[in-house]
Parts: structure tokens; C-alpha cells; sequence
């Protein structure tokens, strides 16, 4: 049986969401709770039930659900938001917009 999450307004969680391109996850604050243990977070029009399952879901994705976030969690999260900025700066860069010098210490990093 799933552990009820006892979550209060403020508090973190960790929010997962599974899509067809892949899994999402960051943390998200709890933004209300109801009576009847209904859980509503920051970053997501979602309702969630008193164990963090997304209550319905629509045909495009495959759901989400809540946690207690871990220490590992944070790290992984942190982690993976500086490899994304990274990626996308790189991304952003083109022949004519990146300096020969800048480029050379690109291949040698990645190299």
C-alpha cells in the first residue's frame, strides 16, 4: 500500500512527469492541500491525491505523481538543470556566431 505523503502548503516536493519523449522531474511547492488530502503544486494544473498520484490524465502524456524529495534527488536535478543550460547554449552557438579560439576549447573539453 502507498504512504500518504503529509504534505502542507510551502512544503517541497518532487514533481515527475512521464511523457513520450521522456521523464521530467523537478521540485515543486505545495501550493494547497484540502481537507480530504487533495494536493496542488506550483508547475502544474494537476491535482494530486494524498500518495502524489496525479488524479486523471490526458491522452498525451502518461502521467505524473508527487514525492518526498531526497538529497540525491536535489543533486540529480541540479546536476542535470547545469548540463541542459549548457546544451543549449551550445546549441544556440553557429559557424558565424562562434569565435574560432572559443571553438578549440570546446572539442578539447569534449574530447
Amino acid at each position: 500500500m502507498n504512504e500518504e505523503l503529509n504534505v502542507k502548503v510551502g512544503d517541497k516536493v518532487l514533481y515527475r512527469l512521464w511523457t513520450f519523449s521522456g521523464t521530467v522531474e523537478r521540485i515543486e511547492t505545495v501550493t494547497r492541500v484540502t481537507p480530504t488530502g487533495r494536493i496542488r503544486v506550483d508547475g502544474s494544473g494537476s491535482q494530486f491525491d494524498k500518495y502524489g498520484r496525479e488524479i486523471g490524465c490526458d491522452l498525451w502524456r502518461d502521467g505524473a505523481n508527487l514525492s518526498i524529495p531526497t538529497e540525491e534527488d536535489y543533486k540529480r536535478i541540479e546536476e542535470n538543470a547545469v548540463i541542459s543550460e549548457a546544451l543549449s547554449l551550445m546549441e544556440k552557438l553557429n559557424k558565424k556566431t562562434l569565435p574560432y579560439d572559443k571553438a578549440v576549447k570546446i572539442v578539447e573539453i569534449l574530447s
